[in-house]
């Protein structure tokens, strides 16, 4: 069977993969015209049958090269876009652990399409839900001073997932999905949004277990791109606002791309309220969760990138600097120091930046899990590889989804940053097998990785995944949690 019907209507799904596919299933309402930078609201359904077997739109975005090939190919860009995709090995009535992954891209870039859930779904009995939020200017773009009407604007493509999470609610009984067992899971921005929903009270039950792979930092203050950009175009604000509000959705792009504008998370104390240590102790969203990072996290940030065009890389480490210390710059900065010698070359110091940028709040959170007597399981990942820029960011991608097993790809393929030898689908079973058990039951450990203990502040273990798992303790050692503002 290939239909389904949901609140907004039936639905017509194809086969992919030993799984049944359903692509850009719209969860909420075009946020275009009079809804840009307004909350998402309901989507008011269809007559007839929904085919849903081609990508759907995709929010305008910075253009990022793709390091995995794509079967299901991308859908044009578009401010009509807050649409998802779902995975289910059956329609039926089974009760299947679900998996909702967000995608990353540093908030400006990515797509529900980044690569194909099918492997993972079929592999692990899930169901595997992707979804598209606003990205950039359109997502994130901090229009509070406007009015009350635009509070929570700079978390807008938060609360677009926060949307997908409670259509997941609504509807996922229909494609043989659990609604009481909710794993939300994601690389690098989207590693960064499942701490920042764990900070969020309005996800509060949306979601019951949590994987950040590689997280981008919650920023400590906001990044105040609005008045850079109204400087930059010699307008006030105001007039900067009323120009934004009259441009189209294409208009607005060309705004984004000359003005060199990002997305990113921080706590705004509407949508997210609280740090991810804060959120923690304070029980906002507590749940069981896997946190980790790569071992050359950098490289892949610095690969393109000259000695000389990098004139300005202590004015840049500095005014970030504050996040990846926890608000207490010069700490950090005296750590990175250190850590790189007095003779370090300008893209040593980047590369180490980066790596403490991901590998922060991993450590932070872990540890503030520890505190607060909860579930967490911390990993480093370095399995090896001959690509040069070694295990770098998001490499973890590929293991962790079972991306191994997608047929797109063959043994003289680099799936991400690692061949498709028969050592590294091992490997990726090893790894993804953990991950879906995890899922399953909210205990990664006792399988195919039969010591994985949770994080504690007396021995601290936790384990890298190099040729195989290695149990290790404190990992990252007490002058880098001090660093990061994780030791209190």
């Amino acid at each position: 069977m290939l239909d389904v019907t949901i609140s907004h209507g039936k639905l017509r799904g194809f086969t992919n993969q030993g799984v049944i596919s359903f692509l850009g299933i719209p969860f909420a309402a075009a946020p275009e015209g009079e809804l840009r930078w307004q909350p998402p609201q309901p989507h008011p359904g269809w007559e007839g049958i929904f085919e849903a077997n081609k990508p759907a739109n995709r929010s305008w975005q910075m253009q990022f090269p793709s390091m995995l090939k794509e079967r299901l190919g991308k859908g044009p860009m578009s401010e009509d876009m807050l649409s998802l995709n779902v995975q289910t090995p059956a329609i039926d009535g089974a009760r299947r652990p679900v998996m909702v992954y967000i995608h990353g891209g540093g908030y400006s870039a990515g797509c529900a399409e980044d690569f194909d859930l099918a492997p993972f779904a079929n592999r692990h009995d899930v169901v595997a839900v992707g979804i598209n939020y606003r990205l950039g200017i359109y997502g994130f773009l901090d229009l509070s001073r406007f009015g009350d009407q635009y509070a929570g604007t700079a978390c807008l493509g938060l609360q677009d997932q926060i949307a997908a999470l409670k259509w997941v609610q609504e509807n996922i009984a229909a494609f043989g999905g659990d609604p009481d067992n909710v794993t939300i899971s994601g690389v690098s921005a989207g590693g960064g949004s499942v701490l920042a929903l764990m900070g969020a009270p309005s996800a509060r039950g949306l979601f019951h277990k949590g994987a950040a792979f590689s997280p981008a930092e919650l920023a400590r203050e906001p990044n105040n791109q609005f008045d850079t950009t109204a400087a930059a175009l010699e307008m006030s604000p105001s007039q900067l606002f009323d120009h934004l509000g009259s441009l189209s959705g294409e208009e607005l792009y060309g705004i984004q791309l000359t003005q060199g504008l990002t997305g990113g998370v921080y706590v705004d104390g509407k949508i997210v309220t609280h740090s991810i240590e804060d959120a923690l102790a304070q029980e906002v969203n507590s749940v069981p969760f896997i946190v980790g990072s790569c071992i050359n996290e950098g490289t892949l940030m610095t690969a393109a990138i000259d000695e000389t065009d990098l004139p300005g890389v202590d004015d840049t480490v500095a005014a970030l600097a504050v996040t990846i210390g926890a608000g207490d710059a010069a700490r950090y900065e005296a750590f990175l120091d250190k850590k790189c010698g007095p003779d370090a070359s300008i893209k040593d110091r980047m590369t180490r930046y980066w790596y403490d940028y991901f590998r922060s709040p991993t450590v932070r959170s872990a540890e503030a899990a520890a505190r607060a007597g909860q579930q967490a399981w911390m990993f480093s990942f370095e399995v090896p590889t001959d690509h040069p820029l070694g295990p770098t960011h998001a490499s973890d991608l590929a293991f962790a989804y079972n991306l191994f097993d997608d047929d797109i790809f063959d043994a003289t393929d680099y799936v991400g940053f690692h061949m498709k030898t028969p050592e590294n689908i091992a490997l990726s079973h090893q790894w993804t097998d953990a991950v879906a058990k995890f899922m399953r039951s909210g205990d990664p450990s006792g399988e195919t990785i039969a010591d994985w203990p949770t994080y504690n502040t007396d021995q601290r273990q936790s384990i890298a995944l190099r040729d195989g798992p290695v149990t290790l303790e404190d990992y990252d050692g007490p002058e880098a949690r001090l660093a990061y503002g994780a030791t209190r």
